[in-house]
């Protein structure tokens, strides 16, 4: 199922007849996490498809072509990298996990409606609205007193974020998810004029490529990291005002510097048009609209530096009255059926892992090197988009696993160890998930450490550092090894 997956996504983004598709090997199927959908498949489909990219673009600089492994027991592993991290050997914890403004709460029609208040502003926001006090039986009675599409749309005024759950039939016919059933699930749309950039020799697939990432969380972080992988320079920039999600941020921060600068700082504003001058990509994943407000457009972009690689990922898609409406992973999931075919109408449950944030991360990563592939031949500049919703539709249109083998049994440790990394990084001795994919000409590493938010500064940086030392339980020799499930 893995290979079907992969190929269809192939033809869906006019990618089937590259010389590299065929250099994939995808093996397994699902479950190996309890989830009623193809998790591990579909992430090491959109893997896949981003390998055989970078893999073709090496075949341009190097003349080689290389074998790509991947089981997809650790495509499942990928969409939940951040459950595998620990500190000096204690696990980094997660937000409160009963934190009651991320939960489901019944409605006044009889309704299940998921709240989201995990920054502080959506969170002050929430409570204001409701009326109510930061605890579980408080948030039940308010949110008791609304029916649930008042609530969606008093949220959604106040762009605050929140979702009903819906059955997918309810979201197809619903005007968001009948905009975005028919666009594409990764675009790629040219957005200016510039000449070809063809790819020179180098040391490694995406070396010299420098990628400007100003996203948070989870799917578009995710994006930055796997360009990483192979060699790209990544340079994550974020607001000193704005919150953290520390065990999130050091998940998605591997092998990226990471910078400070404030958009309304005239001088910080200027800094960054100078880094972009001088960037092949620029990725955001903020509140649609809001970069642009800022001066950084993809026009704006694309005037700054021909031949940019734009990239937007949002929640709900980019047509339909909702694209402009922030969102979340759990939402993605809520209202386009996901939690109604985890669990049932009378009680939906979210996924196991977050599928939707890094296989939108992945499908990203894709679109970029796409549009970079596209760059290198007919030139321009070029504009990427994702979205969390419509990647829930796509996986649910793979279809389900056979219920009768749910739950599956864990991964074994064993096969995770295979996986593991770990490096004594600025943040103390780190152990984390590593590369899943094995190339077996161009070997997927991080070339930096881990470091804190706004540990670098905003320069790009004159030479590459070679690579970061790290230790891993189990090393196999040979690609095949790894992709073996004990």
């Amino acid at each position: 199922m893995s290979n079907a997956i992969y190929n269809n996504l192939l033809k869906s983004m006019g990618l089937e007849h590259l010389p590299t598709a065929k250099d994939v090997e995808l093996t397994g199927s699902d479950p190996h996490v309890n989830s009623v959908f193809r998790i591990g498949e579909c992430a090491s489909a959109a893997l896949g498809v981003q390998a055989a990219l970078v893999a073709e673009i090496w075949r341009q600089r190097s003349g080689q072509r290389q074998r790509i492994l991947l089981e997809a027991a650790a495509g499942a592993l990928a969409t939940y990298s951040v459950n595998y991290q620990s500190q000096h050997g204690y696990a980094i914890p997660q937000p409160e996990p009963s934190y009651p403004l991320v939960q489901f709460y019944p409605t006044k029609d009889g309704r299940w409606f998921f709240l989201h208040g995990a920054f502080p502003l959506l969170r002050n926001g929430l409570l204001d609205l409701l009326g109510c006090s930061m605890e579980t039986a408080s948030i039940t009675n308010a949110v008791a007193g609304w029916n649930a599409i008042e609530l969606e749309e008093a949220i959604a005024t106040r762009g605050l974020c929140g979702g009903v759950a819906r059955s997918r039939e309810e979201w197809l016919t619903h005007p968001q998810g009948a905009a975005i059933a028919g666009t594409p699930l990764v675009e790629i749309i040219r957005i200016g004029d510039a000449p070809p950039e063809p790819f020179q020799p180098a040391l490694r697939p995406l070396s010299g490529i420098k990628a400007l990432d100003l996203t948070h969380v989870i799917a578009g972080p995710t994006c930055g990291k796997t360009l990483a992988e192979q060699g790209a320079t990544v340079m994550h920039i974020t607001s000193p005002t704005l919150p953290g999600l520390p065990p999130f941020d050091y998940d998605t921060g591997h092998g990226k510097l990471s910078a400070l600068l404030t958009l309304t700082n005239a001088a910080d504003k200027a800094t960054l048009q100078g880094l972009c001058r001088k960037a092949d990509v620029f990725a955001e994943s903020y509140r649609p609209g809001s970069l642009a407000g800022l001066g950084f457009s993809p026009e704006a972009v694309a005037e700054l530096r021909p031949g940019i690689v734009y990239l937007s990922v949002n929640c709900y898609g980019w047509a339909g009255p909702w694209q402009y409406r922030p969102g979340w992973e759990q939402l993605a999931q809520v209202v386009t059926g996901m939690t109604e075919a985890q669990g049932t109408p009378d009680f939906p449950a979210t996924q196991p892992t977050y599928p939707n944030d890094y296989s939108t991360g992945f499908l990203a990563a894709a679109g970029v090197l796409t549009a970079l592939l596209r760059r290198a031949e007919e030139g321009g500049s070029w504009m990427v988009r994702v979205s969390l919703c419509r990647t829930s539709m796509w996986i649910q249109d793979q279809g389900k696993v056979d219920a009768g083998k749910l739950p599956p049994p864990p991964i074994p440790p064993a096969y995770l160890a295979r996986y593991m990394q770990a490096h004594d990084s600025a943040l103390g001795p780190l152990s984390y998930l590593g590369p899943v994919l094995h190339y077996d000409k161009t070997p997927s590493f991080w070339s930096r450490e881990t470091i804190p938010l706004g540990a670098s500064l905003p320069v790009w940086p004159e030479t590459e550092p070679e690579a970061v030392e790290t230790r891993s339980g189990h090393a196999p020799k040979h690609p095949a090894e790894a992709c073996q499930l004990a």
